[in-house]
């Protein structure tokens, strides 16, 4: 060891000596369970690529500042925009966003992801046949929005253990629970009341509509869903709005993630945020939090970089990925 390391190390125990003579309590580091330290989370999903969720649901989304996850059916996309206004008013609408329109929405931050192939019942297939469903579905996205698809709504939302397990192929996560909207149920004091308890629940709230303003399960009124994303956008220092693959990624890494502390003494601490997950997929920055009564700056770096970091009543956040290499916070 250098002499430099060997002061340094003598510094860090001698303050670590001090700081348990005094009383006083370490700083206190956690992983926040969801974004921002934020109390609830909320994914907006719209199954079924209906005409008027590019149209209306969209530019909605994109006025609240919202990245809304589209789960969509390759088999019945339409080939072209007037194919695809006739299919408005059809029975089965399937697929009313063509593939350009799906090209523009990605680009836009929202998710294009994956309602099979040609939206049939899995747990009613064989296993080949449901494998063809993921498969088929899976490829189309990937090549012609130049992105694989990470997450699969099940079809009636329909479901057995063997047919997650076979979504797990091919994408990081199902969506295996949602709260449907539209029709004369929702209100804009419906939704405001189903927000709330998100909140009070600490939960991660996963809404599923169809028709915007027409269509299957379409809102009596589109301004419903425009004012309760306002309501939301309000409440933006509580919940999390996302897409269903950003938020599921974050759970699946906090929930693996490993965070161990050196040297934590009042205005400084190093740690390391690792996780076993693929890295390549698992990148959705997670939320650290310090507990420090009071501070004015703080400042994180890994590896040279500095990362995201938030000062707010009590307490310290810093946004990083799980990766190999120690994270320094200084604060003062």
């Amino acid at each position: 060891m250098n002499i430099t390391k060997q002061l340094t190390s003598c510094a860090l125990a001698f303050a670590a000596c001090c700081l348990a003579a005094s009383g006083a309590t370490p700083p206190q580091l956690r992983i926040a369970r969801f974004a921002g330290d934020r109390a609830a989370a909320i994914s907006y999903t719209f199954d079924d690529g209906l005409r008027d969720q590019y149209t209306l649901a969209v530019p909605m989304l994109n006025e609240a500042g919202f990245k809304g996850t589209f789960f969509v059916i390759p088999g019945h996309v339409a080939p072209s925009i007037e194919e695809a206004e006739r299919k408005q008013d059809a029975k089965r609408a399937w697929g009313g966003i063509t593939w350009p329109e799906l090209r523009e929405m990605a680009g836009q931050g929202h998710e294009i992801a994956s309602h099979t192939w040609s939206h049939r019942a899995l747990p009613k297939l064989a296993p080949e046949e449901v494998d063809a469903e993921l498969a088929k579905a899976f490829d189309a996205i990937k090549t012609r929005i130049g992105r694989p698809p990470l997450t699969l709504a099940f079809p009636f939302n329909q479901s057995t253990p063997e047919t997650k397990a076979a979504v797990l192929k091919y994408h990081v996560a199902s969506r295996d629970y949602q709260t449907g909207v539209g029709g004369g149920k929702t209100t804009v004091e419906w939704l405001e009341n189903w927000t709330d308890k998100q909140v009070r629940d600490r939960a991660w709230g996963i809404i599923m509509a169809h028709g915007i303003g027409r269509g299957y399960a379409a809102f009596t009124d589109p301004e419903i869903l425009r004012d309760h994303f306002r309501h939301v956008k309000g409440r933006a220092h509580e919940i999390w709005v996302d897409t269903f693959a950003n938020v599921a990624r974050y759970v699946k890494e906090r929930d693996n993630a490993r965070l161990v502390v050196s040297s934590p003494i009042p205005g400084r601490l190093v740690c390391v945020l690792s996780s076993t997950l693929e890295p390549a997929v698992y990148n959705v920055p997670l939320t650290l939090v310090i507990e420090a009564p009071v501070v004015t700056s703080a400042r994180a770096k890994r590896a040279g970089g500095e990362l995201p970091v938030r000062v707010v009543p009590g307490a310290i956040q810093i946004d990083a990925a799980p990766d190999k290499d120690p994270i320094t916070v200084t604060w003062h």
